[in-house]
């Protein structure tokens, strides 16, 4: 049996109008690393909240995944939620059908790890994950880099 791939990926959720009546326009942040080969992507995702956008962020990076069975995922966040949600065994009240659609992207993982990143705090691809994912929401505008 061959080794797997490991594909290390860095995201964040942003909604600067988290909080607000209606919620703000969310985007999500991804850097992606393999071996040698890094890829980035800013994906707007429309109206909503921070949490929901950690989570979609995960999703997004979860779906770039071409052969997933084949694959070792690791998801470096800095969200408490998305870790708790997904791998934590916290009791779901909302978002349940997105943490249900991740939770079943990651069973197609040959392996899954999540890893806690602190936020803000210089962590080199954290921080372009946050960059990417406030430009998406304040811009709405899709980026997919190097």
């Amino acid at each position: 049996m061959s080794a797997l791939t490991v594909i290390d990926f860095y995201t964040d959720g942003a909604c600067p109008g988290n909080g607000r009546r209606g919620g703000g326009k969310m985007g999500a942040g991804i850097v992606g690393r393999s071996g040698t080969t890094c890829r980035e992507w800013a994906i707007p995702l429309g109206p909503g909240t921070n949490q929901k956008a950690e989570l979609l962020a995960i999703r997004e990076a979860l779906s770039k995944v071409r052969d997933r069975p084949k694959t070792h995922v690791r998801i470096h966040t800095d969200s408490a939620y998305a870790i708790g949600c997904l791998t934590g065994g916290w009791n779901v009240k909302t978002n349940r059908e997105l943490v249900d659609e991740v939770k079943s992207l990651i069973r197609e993982c040959g392996r899954f790890e999540m890893r806690k990143v602190a936020g803000h705090s210089g962590h080199t691809e954290n921080e372009r994950a946050d960059e990417l994912a406030v430009r998406a929401a304040v811009t709405g505008e899709y980026y997919a880099g190097p």
